[in-house]
């Protein structure tokens, strides 16, 4: 119910700022009228000094980490500071300061990483200490009815450090000492509010989907490559009250284009992006991309010629560029590409100019082929496919395609032409 009442919430604060980005003679500037909003569970937005402040207990001080920051009761395995709020909290609480939400990191269609993009902020952890005068202050209370939430606990300041600073390096005892800047992506729908609070992700390390603030770059959550662990150095004792202050910096980083899309059609120009090219403009045009876009989905129709639709990708790869060969209609958008697994269980298969397929000694036409494949391709997770240039490209799809239904990468190389006879 919380998360849908922050949803609702969240969405008539964003439709408001709209409304008075088109009439700005009714706008109020948010340092006219500071606003301490204590309302939110273990939050404080204060927009006199435009910041949020949450309010948590160290969770972990040593070990893996994939989240900085987690709402209580999710992911403390692998976070250092679990919060009271939940993940829709927050990001109703940084939008009452006026951001906007990013983007969140994504896998693109040729299997390009788009790191998130957003406004930056800065993290603060600031951990206090607790008197036994104290605790036994607060028991005594407690056993005389008081409601814990209800009662002012007094706190002494130990440390205040910036986020960064309670990671190191994974497997070694390097501290972090470059700044991070933290992403806020925000998600203001609700089936990801939903996702979010269910996940916690609050302060994330790994590019979770639903993260409200993530690190602007490519970060996994498998275990075995993860980025940082705890410092236990810096990170003090389990149940330490932790008090997160986050401010916006005023800066933001924007989306990068990181990947293009070629579409190959039967009896077409080439289109780059929705516009038609020639060879030569479709060269000249990769060649003077940012250093940035190094992925390519190239969508071929199964009529072409496979001998043109090698000349698009040589001319791609040419300019440094991944190729991902897709055969129209597009597959689902948005996936990685399969990575490469254990070492191919058969040999590398070639496609000849009659159209058969093969595989070692095997000399097979499609059709025994697609019959035979689930045996073939077993233990297999990437292909390397020699096809003959005068091989029709409806041929070279439908491997392509048979390939893809087994989970199979497939790179396509163009088969050297045998030398003349003297």
């Amino acid at each position: 119910m919380r998360c849908f009442v922050a949803a609702v919430g969240l969405t008539m604060l964003l439709a408001a700022a709209r409304a008075g980005a088109e009439t700005p003679a009714q706008q109020t500037p948010p340092a006219e009228k500071p606003v301490v909003l204590t309302t939110l569970p273990g939050i404080v937005v204060d927009t006199e000094k435009g910041e949020v402040r949450l309010e948590g207990k160290v969770c972990l001080q040593e070990g893996a980490l994939e989240l900085v920051v987690c709402s209580e009761g999710t992911r403390e395995h692998e976070s250092v500071v679990a919060v009271k709020a939940r993940p829709s909290h927050v990001t109703f609480a940084l939008a009452l300061l006026g951001l906007e939400p990013g983007q969140p990191a994504h896998w693109t269609e040729a299997g390009a990483f788009s790191p998130p993009a957003g406004e930056t902020l800065d993290i603060t952890a600031r951990f206090f200490a607790v008197s036994d005068e104290e605790k036994a202050r607060v028991d005594k209370l407690v056993a005389e009815g008081a409601k814990p939430e209800d009662i002012q606990v007094r706190k002494t300041l130990l440390k205040e450090v910036p986020a960064y600073k309670l990671l190191r390096l994974s497997g070694s005892r390097v501290e972090v000492t470059r700044p991070i800047e933290w992403v806020y992506v925000g998600r203001p729908e609700k089936n990801m509010l939903v996702a979010a609070d269910r996940e916690g992700t609050v302060v994330c390390l790994s590019n979770f989907v639903e993260a409200v603030i993530d690190v602007p770059f490519e970060s996994t959550a498998v275990n075995a490559d993860l980025l940082y662990e705890a410092n236990p150095d810096v990170v003090p004792p389990v149940g330490t009250p932790v008090e997160l202050v986050i401010r916006p910096t005023g800066q933001r980083i924007e989306s990068k284009k990181v990947e293009i899309t070629v579409v190959v059609r039967k009896g077409e120009t080439p289109m780059l992006d929705g516009r038609p090219v020639t060879l030569e403009e479709l060269k000249d045009a990769v060649n003077a991309m940012p250093a940035s876009v190094r992925f390519a989905a190239l969508k071929a129709d199964p009529q072409e010629t496979f001998g043109r639709v090698m000349q698009v990708k040589e001319v791609l790869e040419n300019a440094l560029m991944q190729v991902e060969l897709i055969v129209l209609p597009p597959a689902a958008a948005g996936q990685p590409p399969q990575t490469a697994g254990a070492a191919s269980a058969i040999p590398a298969i070639e496609v000849t100019a009659e159209g058969k397929v093969r595989v070692g000694e095997k000399n097979l036409t499609l059709q025994e082929f697609r019959l035979q494949a689930g045996e073939l391709l077993k233990d297999t997770r990437q292909l390397a496919l020699t096809v003959d240039p005068k091989t029709p490209w409806e041929t070279v799809a439908a491997v392509l395609e048979i390939a893809r239904e087994h989970n199979v990468a497939v790179t396509v190389s163009r088969a050297e032409s045998p030398p003349a006879k003297e």
